[in-house]
């Protein structure tokens, strides 16, 4: 059956390390209620086994789907992903994964957001390459936000440096929940477009 106005309510979670090297995080518990309306909230403990080489997207889909069969195993409720709200944490000593992504652009527009909340990152990388030829001018930014809004500047990549190029972080850190490239202003011609990577590490 259909589940309206649900609230889910995240009252703990806890995460677990593989024995043996004590640093990949291996599962993820989640003390939970859920109600509709005025109804006495009911509790229910879903969990999902995690691989360490699992992208932040591919963590918080595993949770989704858990959370969801869970529900509807214990108390045939159907959840929609948009009333799952996760939780942001930090994974401590688990080994995380890097997250990358490119965007083609053909005018100024920003690429789609990257959410890293689940596992947080800090330090990045970007480069632009030309499709079909190479462009004479561009400015494009890899930005960092903490909220999925709000995004600011991190990385700027113009043809001063150079098509093909890698602009990099270095020693600088961002602490970053969501990334995503943008492009500010692009002349084309001799290209059809850009291809535009960004990468984020912890």
């Amino acid at each position: 059956m259909a589940f309206k106005s649900v609230l889910v309510g995240i009252t703990g979670c806890s995460v677990f390390f593989d024995p043996i090297s004590s640093r990949n995080l291996t599962r993820v518990m989640f003390e939970m209620l859920l109600a509709e309306g005025d109804v006495n909230p009911r509790s229910f403990n879903p969990q999902v086994i995690v691989d360490p080489a699992d992208s932040t997207s591919a963590i918080r889909q595993k949770m989704i789907d858990a959370i969801k069969a869970q529900a509807l195993a214990d108390f045939g409720v159907t959840l929609p992903n948009e009333d799952i709200l996760l939780p942001t944490y930090s994974t401590g000593l688990a080994t995380a994964a890097s997250e990358t992504r490119t965007d083609s652009f053909t005018a100024p527009a920003s690429g789609q957001i990257v959410d890293t909340s689940l596992r947080p990152l800090s330090a990045f990388s970007l480069t632009v390459k030309g499709v079909g030829g190479t462009p004479t001018a561009w400015t494009v930014l890899l930005e960092g936000s903490l909220d999925g809004a709000n995004f600011t500047e991190i990385l700027r990549h113009t043809q001063l440096l150079g098509i093909a190029q890698t602009v990099f972080s270095g020693s600088n850190r961002y602490p970053t929940l969501f990334m995503r490239s943008r492009a500010v202003s692009i002349t084309l011609t001799p290209a059809a477009a850009i291809d535009v990577t960004i990468l984020g590490v912890p």
